[in-house]
């Protein structure tokens, strides 16, 4: 990892740093109110700048049951894009619930996010699904792609 950049747990006090990623990071904005509802229950961690662990730079929640997780949401700011950001997240979401007995991990992404695609690929994750026309688009709707990974438990 870039020695100039951290990944921390979340907390409370990162919700309007988080707001403020999501609004100007994700096509589809949550909002305060889901951003406040991820931080309660679910498993969060951002990327910031080692120096200034106020400036968050990306953010991955992910909901757990027993022993499985799916990632719900990762947002990396425009301004830090292709540097390995997301990787990074990801990574640490599977190894940290890995060690703790999670064996299989879901999530799923729109069709058209070829990059996002690359990357779960790449670590792993095959498609198992589709759903037709779930996401809505400017010119439509398009497919949701599903992806699993499982992995023996304490791999990391």
């Amino acid at each position: 990892m870039n020695s100039t950049y951290v990944i921390r747990p979340a907390v409370e006090s990162d919700v309007l740093g988080l707001e403020r990623l999501d609004k100007h990071s994700n096509p589809h904005p949550w909002g305060r109110t889901l951003v406040a509802d991820a931080l309660e229950v679910r498993l969060n961690w951002v990327m910031c700048e080692a120096q200034n662990p106020g400036n968050l730079l990306a953010w991955l929640t992910a909901s757990r049951s027993v022993d499985q997780s799916e990632l719900e949401l990762i947002l990396v700011d425009s301004s830090v894009r292709r540097q390995g950001i997301a990787k990074q997240l990801v990574g640490h979401w599977l190894n940290s619930l890995n060690q703790q007995g999670v064996a299989e991990f879901l999530l799923e992404v729109r069709e058209s996010n070829l990059a996002a695609i690359h990357l779960y690929e790449a670590l792993g994750f095959e498609l198992v699904g589709r759903r037709k026309h779930y996401y809505q688009t400017e010119t439509g709707r398009e497919a949701a792609c599903l992806y699993i990974l499982v992995t023996p438990v304490g791999r990391g």
